[in-house]
């Protein structure tokens, strides 16, 4: 695999093409849900400096400044065009990218991470730059994709035309779907994290569905580079998205992999 050329949003997922919203926002009514539901068992008496760090359309740290109005909610992104705090006093969106900005050491009691870190190249070093972030005492929670669902999928054409994706994404973002999630548990204990625990969801991929539609605007966006793979026809690229738009395929997805962990105190 080359150098990557470029980073997330740069082309790949822009905030100014047409259907990025709608792609972010089936995203995330496909993992709200778990995400929501990970955020809500942590234990109570969690400080109120919380930042949610590449907030996509925002649906998460919208949630966490209605849920929880004591908390004062920090939700940043490269792009500020698809996010907006109107309506909620307690919650800032700022522009930020976690690979160049940093945070005071210690300065937030809950990080939430989803969908970022397997698109870095330098995601151990990001990694390791939000640990130091994290106060004592306080959670980590993080959320990324893993591809291995996608080796059981039963229908050849889809499987291959969904790896390729992932290809595409690796050669030119340096996107990880094959390591990143499944390493966070042992990476985030040789950080020092404590109380380390895994969640792993995987939805199947069907129209009508917000994973459907996720997927099926994912490959339309990424559709020129799949149909260059060898192994992968342009026609069949087409057949897929074809597919994905009328009720019939029903297959395996990506799986999302949600680590929680914390930073121990100093007496601990």
């Amino acid at each position: 695999m080359g150098t990557p050329n470029e980073g997330y949003g740069d082309t790949i997922f822009s905030h100014v093409d047409d259907n990025e919203y709608e792609r972010l926002q089936a995203l995330s009514d496909t993992l709200d849900p778990v995400t929501l539901s990970v955020l809500e068992s942590l234990p109570s008496g969690v400080g109120p400096q919380w930042l949610e760090l590449g907030a996509g359309t925002g649906s998460v740290a919208r949630w966490m400044a209605e849920r929880h109005p004591s908390a004062h909610v920090t939700g940043t992104d490269r792009s500020l065009r698809l996010l907006d705090s109107r309506g909620h006093d307690n919650l800032w969106f700022i522009c930020h990218d976690v690979t160049q900005d940093s945070f005071p050491d210690s300065s937030w009691d809950l990080i939430h991470t989803r969908y970022l870190l397997h698109h870095l190249p330098e995601r151990d070093h990001v990694h390791a730059a939000i640990t130091r972030w994290l106060s004592p005492g306080g959670w980590l929670v993080l959320e990324e994709p893993a591809l291995f669902p996608l080796h059981s999928a039963r229908d050849d054409t889809y499987r291959r035309v969904s790896l390729g994706a992932l290809e595409v994404l690796a050669q030119r973002l340096g996107t990880d779907c094959t390591d990143c999630a499944l390493n966070l548990p042992a990476k985030s204990a040789s950080l020092g994290l404590t109380d380390i625990d895994m969640h792993v969801t995987c939805p199947t991929i069907t129209h009508g569905t917000a994973a459907g539609t996720f997927w099926r605007l994912t490959l339309e966006h990424l559709k020129p580079g799949i149909a260059e793979l060898p192994y992968v026809r342009e026609d069949e690229v087409a057949d897929v998205i074809d597919r994905l738009s009328q009720p019939g395929l029903l297959d395996l997805g990506m799986a999302t992999i949600t680590v929680t962990a914390r930073k121990p105190r100093s007496d601990e």
